[in-house]
């Protein structure tokens, strides 16, 4: 009879956080956050770099940025210095939604100095210029299957966090 040795799935996908998402995002520090908007369900979306035209025609009057980041089904905080500006859950009315789009708008215009993540929340921090912050803190226990927050590339690469520690960089071509 084999025995086998068994390492939790937690403890070996840990360290690659820590380790390999500040490598793969390293190139986006420094960048400036043109756009902030929010797409289908509310879901919360920041453009940086270089601004260019969709290639749809329907969307041609739009621009994206070079590196587009959205945060999906997570709730979200930002900061000012020691300041919460607003913080954001799922049983957000519609009076509060409204509140946090307008304060998220002032990460405008400010460059990104850094992009943390820690490894055993999966909290994400988007620390910008002038002392902002936009802390991602995604529920583990959501069963919904759907990413905690993605980052379009320039090189045409995804980068997938969540659901629970599951993250993936994949070509935007291939399929999901």
């Amino acid at each position: 009879m084999a025995t086998t040795s068994l390492v939790s799935e937690k403890s070996i996908i840990k360290p690659s956080l820590e380790k390999i998402i500040p490598t793969i995002t390293q190139p986006i520090i420094g960048e400036i956050c043109h756009q902030v908007s929010f797409s289908y369900g509310d879901e919360l979306e920041l453009d940086f770099g270089e601004m260019t035209p969709y290639d749809h025609p329907k969307l041609a009057h739009l621009l994206k940025g070079s590196w587009r980041f959205g945060a999906r089904a997570t709730p979200w905080t930002v900061k000012h210095g020691d300041r919460v500006l607003v913080v954001t859950s799922e049983s957000d009315m519609d009076q509060e939604t409204e509140n946090a789009k307008v304060i998220v708008k002032q990460l405008e215009h400010k460059k990104l100095l850094d992009l943390t993540v820690d490894a055993e929340t999966i909290r994400l921090t988007l620390s910008f210029e002038d002392h902002y912050q936009l802390i991602l803190e995604p529920d583990l226990e959501d069963d919904s299957g759907l990413a905690y927050w993605e980052l379009f590339m320039p090189t045409e690469q995804i980068l997938t966090v969540g659901p629970g520690y599951f993250w993936s960089c994949k070509s935007i071509h291939e399929p999901c």
